[in-house]
């Protein structure tokens, strides 16, 4: 039987060589496309075009189908939307996101269809990043295993926040794209307030631990802590909800990324708005794995069950937070 896949383009460096991963999901280069016969050439413009035909690494969702029941493989794009759910909750860094349906042929792999949702955008931090140093390789397989899960089941808690992590990359502004995530955090932790929203999650996440990870560009890790971030974050997601001017003080003052030796990240301009988008979408991502990772879904699945472990979190921040 032919192989049918759904395919997705992944950026420059977020992986270095091909992986397999349960599901049917993999990341693989895809030889011989025959770009002149695509029908995906009728939606994009040459140099996207072009774009697509320089990617090395594809993640991909993939079966064997008789030619004869190709048009009932449609749910490779669901599949293939889901991997990249999980690719972004591991290393949340953006992608071009459009997905191609390919069938091999004798003469190589034909474009038969594909899907256009909005561009996702990278911010400062996910430039730097690679999913590979992200723990790709050791995490994906359960992401990915939660990521379907929550959809299949219509777990709405778990399903709104994954949508909300793609709407804040997608969205192009700084204030929305914050809206976005702390929306989804708000959702998940079942804050509605600031101060249940700090402890919560403050408590999950554990207050000192390092908002933002390590990279193999950075040789040392951005110092910003979970615990100087949340109460801005919040503050911030009320000015932006409630329709009110951005103050000046803190948010649209310039900010600098210090890493352990003091040195500065940033090479251009930054401000406390943009540390705040980033923070709310690193942090989002970073709750989402460890809820897959942890294996929390039937607790969270129960309202009861989740307020118990809540009431923990809570607790762990009290004891542990230091501002």
């Amino acid at each position: 039987m032919p192989e049918v896949l759904v395919a997705t383009p992944l950026d420059y460096f977020k992986v270095s060589k091909p992986y397999q991963f349960a599901g049917g999901v993999e990341i693989r280069e895809i030889s011989a496309i025959l770009w002149e016969e695509a029908i995906v050439q009728r939606f994009i413009s040459e140099y996207e075009r072009e774009g697509l035909a320089e990617t090395t690494y594809w993640l991909c969702a993939t079966k064997e189908v008789p030619i004869a029941f190709a048009d009932e493989s449609d749910g490779l794009y669901d599949a293939c939307r889901r991997a990249m759910y999980a690719l972004q909750i591991i290393c949340p860094s953006g992608g071009r996101n459009v997905y191609l349906k390919f069938q091999r042929t004798p003469n190589g792999y034909a474009n038969m269809d594909s899907q256009h949702p909005k561009k996702m955008n990278n911010t400062l931090l996910g430039r730097l990043a690679s999913a590979e140093d992200q723990g790709l390789a050791q995490d994906f397989d359960r992401v990915y295993a939660g990521v379907k899960r929550a959809f299949e089941e219509k777990l709405v808690r778990l399903q709104n926040p994954v949508l909300l992590l793609e709407h804040a990359l997608q969205i192009g502004t700084v204030e929305l794209g914050t809206l976005m995530s702390v929306m989804a955090l708000d959702m998940l932790f079942m804050a509605g307030e600031k101060q249940p929203f700090v402890k919560r999650l403050g408590g999950f996440l554990g207050p000192q631990s390092r908002v933002f990870p390590r990279t193999s560009i950075l040789r040392n890790r951005p110092i910003v802590q979970v615990e100087e971030v949340l109460s801005h974050l919040y503050e911030f997601r009320n000015v932006i909800a409630h329709g009110q001017e951005v103050p000046s003080e803190p948010y649209r003052q310039k900010y600098d990324l210090k890493d352990d030796r003091a040195g500065r990240i940033n090479a251009e301009d930054y401000y406390h708005a943009e540390l705040m988008l980033e923070a709310g979408i690193f942090m989002l991502a970073q709750a989402l794995r460890q809820v897959f990772v942890e294996d929390l879904f039937d607790d969270i699945s129960d309202q009861t069950a989740w307020r118990s472990k809540l009431r923990l979190y809570e607790n762990r921040y009290r004891s542990a937070a230091t501002l």
